[in-house]
């Protein structure tokens, strides 16, 4: 009888790289931004709170949902959805339900912010679509929405806020780099979209 072959232990820096790829994942940064833009562009705490919640649902969690349904049936290898030829379908329902939210947010007459907000994120991944779909190309969506968060908070909370968050978005792509999930062209072609869609957005509000 044979011994059995150890495991393969993983190691200290994969399985960080694990956590951050996780903690920083796109649908949890852009629930962060969607909450801050809408606690910035509302006068009471709980008309923030009221409006953060339906950027979340909109803008994170339908998404997300569509993401681990796919996982779960099989569409893809998991939630991150590395094989760019699958990356059409999230796309679309993400942009599908970000403008259900700025639609929700014109009837209920909710903050100018977000509803520019999701112009900016619909024209964002309309991006990211094309050069996925013409060269199979992988804009990194963490780096993207990391580094929209990140300059978004420095932009409307100033600089102490956006020290943190901009040392968050630099792990966020340093995990897509050591998880060989992007290239350093990619991660850096999505923090330079992130940046350019946060200051697009400033400037139009």
């Amino acid at each position: 009888m044979s011994p059995t072959a150890p495991a393969r232990t993983v190691p200290l820096s994969t399985r960080c790289a694990l956590v951050v790829t996780e903690l920083l994942a796109p649908a949890v940064a852009t629930a962060a931004i969607g909450a801050m833009v809408a606690f910035a562009a509302t006068p009471t705490p709980a008309s923030g709170l009221l409006w953060a919640a339906v950027a979340v649902l909109f803008g994170a969690a339908i998404p997300l949902g569509f993401l681990l349904l796919g996982q779960r049936r099989g569409w893809w290898v998991d939630h991150h959805v590395p094989d760019p030829a699958h990356r059409r379908w999230p796309i679309a329902v993400a942009v599908a339900s970000v403008l259900t939210g700025a639609a929700v947010g014109a009837v209920f007459h909710g903050p100018v912010e977000l509803l520019v907000l999701a112009l900016v994120m619909c024209a964002t991944l309309a991006v990211v679509w094309a050069v996925t779909d013409r060269g199979g190309w992988k804009v990194s969506v963490h780096a993207l929405t990391a580094v929209t968060g990140a300059t978004l908070a420095a932009l409307l909370y100033g600089p102490w806020a956006g020290v943190p968050a901009a040392l968050a978005a630099l792990a966020a792509g340093w995990s897509r780099v050591h998880l060989r999930a992007h290239t350093p062209a990619q991660v850096v072609a999505g923090g330079l979209l992130g940046a350019t869609a946060a200051i697009l957005f400033s400037a139009l509000t």
